[in-house]
């Protein structure tokens, strides 16, 4: 990856329905340009998805508490599972971000991670604003 794959990334998480022509013309570069950067990135895992969020959403941060034997394991399936997976030193060991559409909707997710082996424990926050 190189600058320009960082500023397509930067447009793409702005908006991800930007044509490539328009962010070919911010950037100053060919359509093709951008197209076959944009393939490349998605054909080697630096995109994974492309997605929509919504003003009818409830976000929730949960904390994850990891057992140390399975750590590396259990991170790499919530990896598999979620797109904003983050990892801390301290008390928490990971942080995973779920946008869902319902209340109901967020508790069963976090029920899922609670299932995943070698989650000890999880703390939810719900985003107000």
């Amino acid at each position: 990856m190189d600058e320009m794959d960082y500023r397509i990334l930067e447009l793409l998480r702005e908006n991800s329905r930007e044509k490539n022509m328009e962010i070919a013309r911010r950037l100053n570069v060919s359509e093709g340009t951008i197209r076959k950067r944009i393939l490349n990135m998605v054909d080697s895992g630096i995109i994974k998805k492309f997605t929509v969020e919504t003003a009818i959403s409830i976000e929730g941060i949960v904390l994850i508490k990891l057992d140390s034997r399975r750590a590396s394991a259990t991170l790499k399936i919530l990896k598999n599972i979620y797109r904003d997976v983050y990892e801390f030193s301290g008390r928490i060991d990971v942080a995973v971000r779920i946008i869902k559409s319902t209340i109901d909707e967020l508790n069963m997710e976090v029920d899922k991670i609670r299932d995943i082996s070698g989650v000890i424990n999880t703390d939810t926050m719900v985003r107000l604003k």
